[in-house]
């Protein structure tokens, strides 16, 4: 429409009017790192992702769990491995709770209802074509979860809950969260579990991380006092089905209380919260943009 505007009778170009800005020299001022105060806002409750913000970036937690902002996600159709956990979470979800109600049932049957009643109940029935990547890995995964789990079941465990929603009271903390699945073992130990589709190598480094590792830990936070023992299963669509136990539990949900328990009293008294800046943390992070990252002064 500009250019249309700027032609005339004939096709001539019209003269250009003359541009009213002026030129100014403006001297470069690059932005020192953010490290605003909290302590006016809310820090509780905690849960195991959002702690893990405040460790990866103290300002991270600061812009988005206490001054809850969010960005606005593209529409995204595609199916990823995202919604493969979501699906693989249900299904298992599904399949344990009836066989808990039916334990003589057939296991293949069992669970393969479980997965077309989660495909119709998440809608990837209607794009079938996206979701067949996934679903191709399913009859091995199928046939290698079920050896796992009679394996698993022949050392005494069993099944007892899955996705079990916890808003509990620890001390100073308000922690809330929710565990994926919950076995008992023949001496009557909980088990934690946490399913991952990841790769599996990122399982292990989870499992033997130690103190640097939140979730695990804080699902033991949120379970009580039982002692319980917790381990990731890793469900890779490629791979076998593998636990990792997380050794040394009680002492690591230990100083992760500790760790947490000071770190709100320090936002409480107004300590900054810095942007770190550092890792592959800000490649992802939704804050950026807040941070200004690119722009501080070397």
């Amino acid at each position: 429409l500009v250019q249309a505007l700027q032609l005339q009778g004939g096709g001539d170009v019209a003269q250009a009017p003359p541009d009213p800005r002026e030129p100014r020299s403006v001297a470069a001022a690059p932005l020192a790192c953010p490290a605003p105060s909290g302590a006016a806002l809310p820090v509780l409750p905690l849960s195991a992702s959002s702690y893990d913000q405040l460790r990866e970036c103290p300002y991270r937690f600061f812009a988005l769990r206490q001054l809850g902002l969010q960005d606005d996600s593209e529409l995204d159709v595609d199916i990823d491995k995202r919604d493969w956990g979501t699906w693989l979470h249900a299904v298992l979800r599904s399949f344990h709770e009836a066989l808990q109600g039916a334990p003589g049932a057939d296991r293949v049957a069992l669970l393969d209802a479980a997965a077309q009643q989660t495909t119709r109940e998440q809608g990837l029935d209607e794009e079938p074509g996206e979701f067949l990547p996934f679903m191709a890995a399913w009859p091995g995964l199928r046939r290698d979860y079920l050896q796992w789990l009679a394996a698993h079941e022949a050392g005494g465990a069993a099944f007892e809950a899955a996705e079990q929603a916890i808003d509990v009271q620890r001390g100073p903390l308000q922690l809330r969260g929710r565990i994926d699945r919950i076995d008992r073992l023949a001496d009557g130990t909980p088990l934690l579990i946490d399913y991952k589709t990841e790769a599996l190598q990122k399982t292990k480094d989870r499992a033997k991380a130690g103190s640097e590792d939140t979730q695990l830990p804080f699902y033991a936070l949120l379970a009580g006092g039982e002692a319980p023992r917790a381990l990731y299963l890793n469900l890779a669509e490629r791979e076998t089905p593998s636990a990792h136990e997380m050794p040394d539990l009680p002492a690591l949900a230990a100083l992760l209380y500790d760790g947490m328990s000071e770190d709100v009293a320090r936002i409480r008294a107004g300590a900054p919260l810095p942007a770190l800046g550092e890792g592959s943390v800000c490649d992802w992070c939704e804050a950026r943009g807040l941070c200004r990252k690119d722009f501080w002064k070397a």
